[in-house]
């Protein structure tokens, strides 16, 4: 799998890495579902991606509106590349000062 989730020290950390695509988000949303229900902040993690669909930059969209104190701590050139391609950025890096 492209994705993992860590829990620990109160929080979720989401790690995306290589190619996430449509094809992995049935069940990246399956797993978020079982994963955040407690309302956990969630860490994402996008050091190591390759390559991610438009569908997956909308599950992490609804993932911050669903709960609150998601991240995305020091996202990647490509994962901004991305966000920035599809006009997200105010809605998946708004609290990043400086993007």
């Amino acid at each position: 799998m492209p994705f993992s989730i860590v829990s620990e020290e109160g929080r979720h950390f989401l790690n995306l890495e290589g190619s996430v695509t449509v094809q992995h988000a049935h069940d990246l949303a399956a797993k978020l579902g079982e994963t955040v229900e407690d309302g956990t902040p969630v860490s994402v993690g996008t050091r190591d991606l390759e390559d991610i669909d438009t569908c997956i930059l909308q599950l992490l969209y609804s993932l911050r509106k669903t709960v609150p104190g998601v991240s995305f701590d020091n996202p990647s050139e490509f994962f901004i590349a991305a966000v920035d391609r599809c006009a997200l950025r105010r809605e998946l890096l708004s609290a990043r000062e400086g993007l």
